[in-house]
Protein backbone atom coordinates (compact mmCIF):
# COMPACT_ATOMS: atom_id res chain seq x y z
CA UNK A 1 0.00 0.00 0.00
CA UNK A 2 1.99 3.10 -0.90
CA UNK A 3 1.31 6.41 0.94
CA UNK A 4 -0.86 8.13 -2.29
CA UNK A 5 -3.24 5.33 -1.46
CA UNK A 6 -3.27 5.81 2.27
CA UNK A 7 -3.87 9.25 2.17
CA UNK A 8 -6.78 9.00 -0.54
CA UNK A 9 -8.33 6.44 2.06
CA UNK A 10 -7.67 8.74 5.33
CA UNK A 11 -9.19 11.53 3.34
CA UNK A 12 -12.19 9.61 2.30
CA UNK A 13 -12.40 8.19 5.64
CA UNK A 14 -12.49 11.53 7.57
CA UNK A 15 -15.11 13.30 5.17
CA UNK A 16 -17.72 10.51 4.96
CA UNK A 17 -20.79 12.19 6.85
CA UNK A 18 -21.37 8.68 9.30
CA UNK A 19 -24.87 9.38 10.20
CA UNK A 20 -27.65 6.56 11.15
CA UNK A 21 -28.98 7.33 7.16
CA UNK A 22 -25.96 5.52 6.30
CA UNK A 23 -25.34 2.34 8.09
CA UNK A 24 -26.72 0.14 5.30
CA UNK A 25 -23.74 1.83 3.36
CA UNK A 26 -20.27 -0.06 2.86
CA UNK A 27 -17.84 0.59 5.43
CA UNK A 28 -14.56 1.52 4.44
CA UNK A 29 -11.66 -1.32 3.74
CA UNK A 30 -8.56 0.06 5.74
CA UNK A 31 -5.40 0.05 4.01
CA UNK A 32 -4.09 -2.33 6.02
CA UNK A 33 -4.58 -5.57 7.58
CA UNK A 34 -4.27 -5.62 11.40
CA UNK A 35 -3.46 -9.25 13.14
CA UNK A 36 -4.01 -8.59 16.94
CA UNK A 37 -2.59 -11.57 19.28
CA UNK A 38 -3.09 -12.38 22.92
CA UNK A 39 1.17 -11.05 23.47
CA UNK A 40 0.43 -7.64 23.64
CA UNK A 41 1.39 -7.03 20.02
CA UNK A 42 -1.02 -5.91 17.04
CA UNK A 43 0.66 -6.83 13.69
CA UNK A 44 -0.27 -4.60 10.72
CA UNK A 45 -0.28 -6.46 7.41
CA UNK A 46 0.49 -4.44 3.97
CA UNK A 47 -2.53 -6.90 2.25
CA UNK A 48 -1.47 -5.57 -1.45
CA UNK A 49 2.55 -6.85 -0.34
CA UNK A 50 1.35 -9.24 1.69
CA UNK A 51 4.13 -8.56 4.50
CA UNK A 52 4.29 -7.05 7.84
CA UNK A 53 4.04 -3.25 7.89
CA UNK A 54 4.64 -2.87 11.58
CA UNK A 55 4.30 -4.23 14.83
CA UNK A 56 2.55 -2.53 17.70
CA UNK A 57 3.00 -3.12 21.18
CA UNK A 58 0.00 -2.25 23.09
CA UNK A 59 1.34 -2.55 26.79
CA UNK A 60 -1.21 -4.72 27.41
CA UNK A 61 -2.01 -9.04 27.37
CA UNK A 62 -4.84 -10.85 25.77
CA UNK A 63 -5.97 -8.39 23.33
CA UNK A 64 -7.44 -11.00 20.95
CA UNK A 65 -10.53 -8.83 20.11
CA UNK A 66 -10.81 -5.22 18.66
CA UNK A 67 -12.94 -2.72 16.44
CA UNK A 68 -12.39 -0.47 14.32
CA UNK A 69 -13.83 3.55 14.63
CA UNK A 70 -16.52 4.34 11.79
CA UNK A 71 -13.96 6.64 10.15
CA UNK A 72 -11.27 3.94 10.80
CA UNK A 73 -8.84 6.47 12.08
CA UNK A 74 -8.88 4.46 16.07
CA UNK A 75 -8.12 0.55 16.74
CA UNK A 76 -9.15 -0.56 19.77
CA UNK A 77 -7.99 -3.72 21.47
CA UNK A 78 -9.58 -5.02 24.92
CA UNK A 79 -6.49 -6.55 26.94
CA UNK A 80 -8.67 -9.63 28.35
CA UNK A 81 -6.27 -11.38 30.26
CA UNK A 82 -6.29 -11.85 33.93
CA UNK A 83 -5.70 -9.09 36.12
CA UNK A 84 -5.89 -6.54 33.25
CA UNK A 85 -8.59 -3.77 33.13
CA UNK A 86 -7.20 -1.41 29.82
CA UNK A 87 -8.45 -1.01 26.83
CA UNK A 88 -5.43 0.10 24.13
CA UNK A 89 -6.27 2.56 21.31
CA UNK A 90 -4.47 2.95 18.69
CA UNK A 91 -3.91 5.46 15.70
CA UNK A 92 -3.76 3.67 12.75
CA UNK A 93 -2.74 7.20 10.19
CA UNK A 94 0.34 7.02 12.55
CA UNK A 95 0.42 3.46 13.75
CA UNK A 96 1.13 4.34 17.49
CA UNK A 97 -0.71 3.54 20.76
CA UNK A 98 -2.69 7.02 21.68
CA UNK A 99 -3.86 5.38 25.40
CA UNK A 100 -4.04 2.74 27.38
CA UNK A 101 -7.43 3.48 29.82
CA UNK A 102 -8.65 2.09 32.66
CA UNK A 103 -12.25 0.73 32.09
CA UNK A 104 -12.88 -2.53 34.81
CA UNK A 105 -11.85 -5.98 35.12
CA UNK A 106 -10.84 -7.87 31.92
CA UNK A 107 -11.93 -5.61 29.20
CA UNK A 108 -13.52 -8.37 26.31
CA UNK A 109 -14.87 -7.30 23.05
CA UNK A 110 -15.00 -3.38 22.01
CA UNK A 111 -17.70 -3.03 19.40
CA UNK A 112 -18.34 0.71 17.29
CA UNK A 113 -21.67 1.58 16.70
CA UNK A 114 -23.14 2.19 12.98
CA UNK A 115 -23.25 6.14 13.81
CA UNK A 116 -19.70 6.78 14.80
CA UNK A 117 -20.25 8.46 17.74
CA UNK A 118 -19.35 5.32 20.58
CA UNK A 119 -17.46 2.15 21.24
CA UNK A 120 -18.67 -0.12 23.60
CA UNK A 121 -17.22 -2.31 25.80
CA UNK A 122 -18.13 -5.08 28.01
CA UNK A 123 -16.22 -7.07 30.49
CA UNK A 124 -15.67 -10.83 31.27
CA UNK A 125 -15.13 -10.48 35.10
CA UNK A 126 -17.16 -9.16 37.50
CA UNK A 127 -16.05 -5.35 39.91
CA UNK A 128 -17.33 -5.48 43.29
CA UNK A 129 -20.06 -8.05 42.01
CA UNK A 130 -21.43 -5.74 38.92
CA UNK A 131 -20.88 -6.08 35.23
CA UNK A 132 -19.10 -2.84 33.51
CA UNK A 133 -20.08 -1.57 30.06
CA UNK A 134 -17.84 1.24 29.44
CA UNK A 135 -18.69 3.66 26.59
CA UNK A 136 -16.20 5.38 24.95
CA UNK A 137 -16.37 8.42 23.19
CA UNK A 138 -15.06 7.69 19.07
CA UNK A 139 -14.82 10.93 18.23
CA UNK A 140 -12.12 12.85 21.21
CA UNK A 141 -11.27 9.17 22.03
CA UNK A 142 -11.78 8.77 25.31
CA UNK A 143 -14.29 6.91 28.00
CA UNK A 144 -17.39 9.20 28.16
CA UNK A 145 -19.08 6.53 31.07
CA UNK A 146 -19.44 3.20 32.43
CA UNK A 147 -22.80 1.37 33.23
CA UNK A 148 -22.86 -1.07 35.41
CA UNK A 149 -25.69 -4.16 35.20
CA UNK A 150 -26.89 -5.80 38.02
CA UNK A 151 -25.14 -9.90 38.90
CA UNK A 152 -27.35 -12.13 41.11
CA UNK A 153 -24.89 -15.31 40.59
CA UNK A 154 -21.47 -13.85 41.76
CA UNK A 155 -19.97 -17.48 42.15
CA UNK A 156 -20.32 -18.06 38.31
CA UNK A 157 -17.06 -19.82 36.86
CA UNK A 158 -16.10 -18.57 33.58
CA UNK A 159 -16.57 -15.59 31.50
CA UNK A 160 -19.13 -13.35 32.36
CA UNK A 161 -20.36 -11.94 29.42
CA UNK A 162 -18.88 -12.32 25.81
CA UNK A 163 -20.31 -9.97 23.08
CA UNK A 164 -22.08 -7.19 22.25
CA UNK A 165 -24.01 -5.56 19.22
CA UNK A 166 -25.60 -1.99 18.24
CA UNK A 167 -29.03 -1.66 17.23
CA UNK A 168 -28.84 0.37 13.42
CA UNK A 169 -29.52 3.66 14.87
CA UNK A 170 -27.21 3.40 17.74
CA UNK A 171 -28.83 4.34 20.07
CA UNK A 172 -29.45 0.85 22.32
CA UNK A 173 -26.36 -1.51 23.02
CA UNK A 174 -26.89 -5.66 23.80
CA UNK A 175 -25.27 -7.23 25.94
CA UNK A 176 -25.64 -10.80 27.73
CA UNK A 177 -24.94 -12.15 31.17
CA UNK A 178 -23.97 -15.55 31.18
CA UNK A 179 -23.61 -15.34 35.13
CA UNK A 180 -28.04 -15.05 35.53
CA UNK A 181 -28.63 -15.99 31.87
CA UNK A 182 -30.05 -12.49 30.77
CA UNK A 183 -29.91 -10.49 27.50
CA UNK A 184 -29.58 -6.60 28.53
CA UNK A 185 -30.34 -3.82 26.37
CA UNK A 186 -28.57 -0.30 27.10
CA UNK A 187 -29.66 2.97 25.94
CA UNK A 188 -26.35 4.88 25.41
CA UNK A 189 -27.40 8.29 25.85
CA UNK A 190 -29.56 7.72 29.13
CA UNK A 191 -28.15 4.48 30.54
CA UNK A 192 -31.68 3.15 30.61
CA UNK A 193 -31.79 -0.64 30.64
CA UNK A 194 -34.29 -3.14 29.52
CA UNK A 195 -34.22 -6.69 30.71
CA UNK A 196 -34.90 -10.34 28.71
CA UNK A 197 -34.33 -13.91 30.81
CA UNK A 198 -33.37 -16.59 28.49
CA UNK A 199 -32.71 -20.37 28.49
CA UNK A 200 -28.97 -20.64 28.67
CA UNK A 201 -26.09 -18.16 28.05
CA UNK A 202 -26.29 -15.43 25.84
CA UNK A 203 -23.33 -15.52 23.49
CA UNK A 204 -24.29 -13.35 20.44
CA UNK A 205 -26.38 -10.59 19.08
CA UNK A 206 -27.01 -9.87 15.74
CA UNK A 207 -29.68 -6.93 15.25
CA UNK A 208 -32.21 -6.23 12.08
CA UNK A 209 -32.91 -2.61 12.53
CA UNK A 210 -34.22 -1.42 15.78
CA UNK A 211 -37.04 -3.61 16.46
CA UNK A 212 -35.31 -7.25 16.09
CA UNK A 213 -32.54 -8.85 17.23
CA UNK A 214 -31.32 -11.83 17.15
CA UNK A 215 -29.48 -13.69 20.14
CA UNK A 216 -27.40 -17.09 20.32
CA UNK A 217 -27.95 -19.14 22.91
CA UNK A 218 -25.43 -21.59 23.45
CA UNK A 219 -27.63 -24.79 24.90
CA UNK A 220 -30.59 -24.79 27.51
CA UNK A 221 -29.31 -25.27 30.80
CA UNK A 222 -28.76 -27.39 32.72
CA UNK A 223 -27.46 -28.82 29.88
CA UNK A 224 -28.20 -32.37 28.91
CA UNK A 225 -28.56 -34.37 25.51
CA UNK A 226 -32.01 -32.72 25.10
CA UNK A 227 -30.16 -29.28 25.04
CA UNK A 228 -30.30 -27.73 21.56
CA UNK A 229 -27.98 -24.43 20.58
CA UNK A 230 -30.71 -21.76 19.66
CA UNK A 231 -30.84 -18.30 17.93
CA UNK A 232 -33.91 -16.40 19.86
CA UNK A 233 -35.47 -13.67 17.68
CA UNK A 234 -36.30 -10.63 19.80
CA UNK A 235 -39.01 -7.93 19.62
CA UNK A 236 -37.78 -4.80 20.98
CA UNK A 237 -39.62 -2.04 21.77
CA UNK A 238 -37.20 0.90 22.25
CA UNK A 239 -40.06 3.53 22.70
CA UNK A 240 -41.65 2.05 26.26
CA UNK A 241 -38.61 -0.59 26.66
CA UNK A 242 -39.87 -3.76 26.59
CA UNK A 243 -38.18 -7.08 24.87
CA UNK A 244 -39.74 -10.18 23.86
CA UNK A 245 -39.22 -13.62 22.64
CA UNK A 246 -41.04 -14.16 19.81
CA UNK A 247 -39.51 -17.17 18.04
CA UNK A 248 -36.79 -19.53 18.90
CA UNK A 249 -35.01 -21.31 15.86
CA UNK A 250 -33.08 -24.78 17.36
CA UNK A 251 -30.40 -26.37 15.62
CA UNK A 252 -30.36 -29.78 13.73
CA UNK A 253 -27.31 -31.94 15.09
CA UNK A 254 -25.04 -34.75 14.20
CA UNK A 255 -25.18 -37.82 15.57
CA UNK A 256 -21.85 -37.42 16.71
CA UNK A 257 -22.81 -34.66 18.83
CA UNK A 258 -25.94 -35.60 19.79
CA UNK A 259 -24.16 -38.64 21.50
CA UNK A 260 -21.87 -36.32 23.74
CA UNK A 261 -23.51 -33.66 25.33
CA UNK A 262 -20.03 -31.97 25.72
CA UNK A 263 -19.91 -31.47 21.54
CA UNK A 264 -22.74 -29.50 22.08
CA UNK A 265 -22.46 -25.38 22.57
CA UNK A 266 -24.06 -23.00 19.89
CA UNK A 267 -21.40 -20.28 19.16
CA UNK A 268 -22.09 -17.23 16.63
CA UNK A 269 -25.47 -17.18 14.53
CA UNK A 270 -25.12 -14.01 12.07
CA UNK A 271 -27.72 -12.69 9.33
CA UNK A 272 -26.92 -12.67 6.03
CA UNK A 273 -26.35 -9.36 4.14
CA UNK A 274 -29.67 -9.27 2.54
CA UNK A 275 -31.46 -9.78 6.39
CA UNK A 276 -33.31 -13.03 5.00
CA UNK A 277 -31.71 -15.89 6.45
CA UNK A 278 -29.43 -16.35 9.63
CA UNK A 279 -26.34 -19.03 9.46
CA UNK A 280 -25.68 -20.75 12.98
CA UNK A 281 -22.76 -22.90 14.34
CA UNK A 282 -22.63 -25.50 16.87
CA UNK A 283 -18.93 -25.46 18.24
CA UNK A 284 -19.07 -27.37 21.17
CA UNK A 285 -17.67 -26.89 24.45
CA UNK A 286 -14.09 -27.52 26.19
CA UNK A 287 -10.78 -27.96 25.29
CA UNK A 288 -12.15 -30.56 22.41
CA UNK A 289 -15.22 -28.09 21.01
CA UNK A 290 -16.20 -31.01 18.56
CA UNK A 291 -18.78 -29.61 17.22
CA UNK A 292 -19.39 -29.59 13.23
CA UNK A 293 -22.62 -28.98 12.50
CA UNK A 294 -24.01 -25.41 10.88
CA UNK A 295 -27.75 -24.26 10.14
CA UNK A 296 -29.23 -21.93 7.93
CA UNK A 297 -32.57 -20.80 8.87
CA UNK A 298 -35.19 -18.35 6.71
CA UNK A 299 -35.96 -15.22 9.26
CA UNK A 300 -39.50 -14.66 7.84
CA UNK A 301 -40.62 -18.12 8.16
CA UNK A 302 -38.80 -19.97 10.65
CA UNK A 303 -38.07 -22.44 8.47
CA UNK A 304 -34.91 -24.59 8.92
CA UNK A 305 -33.33 -23.84 4.62
CA UNK A 306 -30.02 -26.07 5.26
CA UNK A 307 -28.46 -28.55 7.58
CA UNK A 308 -24.37 -29.10 7.27
CA UNK A 309 -22.62 -31.57 8.85
CA UNK A 310 -19.43 -30.77 8.48
CA UNK A 311 -15.90 -32.36 8.42
CA UNK A 312 -14.22 -29.81 10.91
CA UNK A 313 -14.05 -29.54 14.51
CA UNK A 314 -15.58 -26.65 16.55
CA UNK A 315 -17.61 -24.93 14.26
CA UNK A 316 -17.76 -21.50 15.09
CA UNK A 317 -18.02 -18.08 12.64
CA UNK A 318 -19.78 -17.99 9.17
CA UNK A 319 -17.77 -15.15 7.68
CA UNK A 320 -19.33 -13.86 4.48
CA UNK A 321 -17.59 -12.82 1.79
CA UNK A 322 -18.55 -9.04 0.98
CA UNK A 323 -20.70 -9.79 -1.49
CA UNK A 324 -23.07 -12.45 0.61
CA UNK A 325 -22.52 -15.09 -1.91
CA UNK A 326 -20.28 -17.68 0.28
CA UNK A 327 -19.57 -18.45 3.58
CA UNK A 328 -15.97 -19.00 5.20
CA UNK A 329 -16.38 -21.16 8.24
CA UNK A 330 -13.52 -20.89 10.78
CA UNK A 331 -13.66 -22.95 13.94
CA UNK A 332 -11.28 -23.82 16.92
CA UNK A 333 -9.79 -27.18 16.61
CA UNK A 334 -8.24 -28.20 13.23
CA UNK A 335 -7.37 -26.60 10.61
CA UNK A 336 -9.63 -26.80 7.81
CA UNK A 337 -11.73 -24.42 6.53
CA UNK A 338 -15.32 -25.10 4.86
CA UNK A 339 -16.09 -22.66 2.08
CA UNK A 340 -20.25 -22.59 1.69
CA UNK A 341 -21.84 -21.22 -1.58
CA UNK A 342 -25.15 -19.87 0.40
CA UNK A 343 -26.70 -19.93 -3.79
CA UNK A 344 -26.42 -23.77 -4.12
CA UNK A 345 -26.49 -24.34 -0.79
CA UNK A 346 -23.53 -26.98 -1.12
CA UNK A 347 -20.16 -27.03 0.67
CA UNK A 348 -17.96 -25.81 -2.76
CA UNK A 349 -14.45 -26.81 -0.78
CA UNK A 350 -12.50 -27.25 2.40
CA UNK A 351 -9.02 -25.16 2.74
CA UNK A 352 -6.68 -27.55 4.69
CA UNK A 353 -3.76 -24.94 6.32
CA UNK A 354 -2.33 -28.55 7.03
CA UNK A 355 -0.19 -27.35 10.10
CA UNK A 356 -0.75 -24.91 13.39
CA UNK A 357 -4.90 -25.09 13.85
CA UNK A 358 -7.96 -22.82 15.84
CA UNK A 359 -8.76 -20.93 12.40
CA UNK A 360 -10.85 -18.05 14.13
CA UNK A 361 -10.99 -15.19 12.23
CA UNK A 362 -11.55 -13.62 8.54
CA UNK A 363 -10.73 -10.61 6.88
CA UNK A 364 -11.40 -9.89 3.32
CA UNK A 365 -10.12 -7.54 1.03
CA UNK A 366 -11.63 -6.08 -1.86
CA UNK A 367 -8.98 -7.39 -4.72
CA UNK A 368 -10.02 -10.69 -3.79
CA UNK A 369 -7.78 -12.08 -0.65
CA UNK A 370 -9.44 -13.65 2.34
CA UNK A 371 -7.15 -13.48 5.15
CA UNK A 372 -7.10 -15.87 8.14
CA UNK A 373 -5.38 -16.28 11.39
CA UNK A 374 -4.02 -19.73 12.62
CA UNK A 375 -3.78 -19.17 16.20
CA UNK A 376 -1.73 -22.43 16.31
CA UNK A 377 1.08 -21.73 13.98
CA UNK A 378 1.28 -17.96 15.02
CA UNK A 379 0.96 -17.06 11.54
CA UNK A 380 -1.83 -15.16 8.95
CA UNK A 381 -2.97 -17.29 5.91
CA UNK A 382 -3.60 -15.44 2.65
CA UNK A 383 -6.22 -17.33 0.76
CA UNK A 384 -7.37 -16.47 -2.60
CA UNK A 385 -11.66 -16.18 -2.94
CA UNK A 386 -11.17 -17.04 -6.70
CA UNK A 387 -9.71 -20.36 -6.21
CA UNK A 388 -10.21 -20.82 -2.66
CA UNK A 389 -6.33 -21.62 -2.21
CA UNK A 390 -3.83 -20.60 0.26
CA UNK A 391 -1.78 -18.60 -1.48
CA UNK A 392 0.95 -17.13 1.00
CA UNK A 393 1.09 -17.26 5.02
CA UNK A 394 2.52 -14.52 6.67
CA UNK A 395 4.49 -15.68 10.09
CA UNK A 396 3.35 -13.06 13.43
CA UNK A 397 5.14 -14.50 15.93
CA UNK A 398 7.16 -17.05 17.45
CA UNK A 399 5.69 -20.59 18.33
CA UNK A 400 3.54 -18.55 21.38
CA UNK A 401 0.26 -19.78 19.95
CA UNK A 402 -1.28 -15.87 20.61
CA UNK A 403 -2.23 -14.82 16.71
CA UNK A 404 -6.08 -14.39 17.25
CA UNK A 405 -8.73 -11.95 15.56
CA UNK A 406 -7.96 -10.10 11.94
CA UNK A 407 -9.77 -7.52 10.94
CA UNK A 408 -10.00 -4.42 8.23
CA UNK A 409 -13.13 -3.03 8.47
CA UNK A 410 -15.46 -1.78 10.90
CA UNK A 411 -18.45 -3.83 11.39
CA UNK A 412 -22.06 -4.99 13.57
CA UNK A 413 -21.06 -8.62 13.73
CA UNK A 414 -17.61 -9.47 12.80
CA UNK A 415 -18.96 -12.09 10.30
CA UNK A 416 -20.56 -9.84 8.05
CA UNK A 417 -18.88 -7.12 5.82
CA UNK A 418 -19.51 -5.30 2.71
CA UNK A 419 -22.46 -3.24 1.47
CA UNK A 420 -24.61 -4.25 4.20
CA UNK A 421 -22.48 -4.68 7.48
CA UNK A 422 -25.10 -2.44 9.42
CA UNK A 423 -28.54 -4.10 8.67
Amino acid sequence: MDRRTFLQWSLLATSLPWTTSLVSAAAPQSPWVYALRGDGKVVVIDPAKEQIAAVIETGGKGGTLGSLTMNGQALYVANNAPEQRTVTIIDTRQLRVLANVETGNRPKHPVASPNGEWVAVNHSAPDQDKLRIAFFDATEQRLAKTIELPLKNSSHKGDFTMHGSWSSDSQWYAIGSYADNVAYFIEAATGRIVTLPLSGNPHYFDWHGTTHVFVTVEADEPKSAESRPAVVEVRFDPENGVAKAVNTLKMTLSQAELSNPAQIEGHHANLTPDGKRIICCNRGAGGTFGGGSVDLFDVKSGKLVKHFELSLNGAGHAYLTPNGRYAVITQYNDTKLPVIDLQNLRVVTTIDAETGGHLGHAAFTDDGKCFVNNRKADEVLVISTRSWQITNRIRTGNGGQAQAMVLNRPYAVFERVGKRAFL
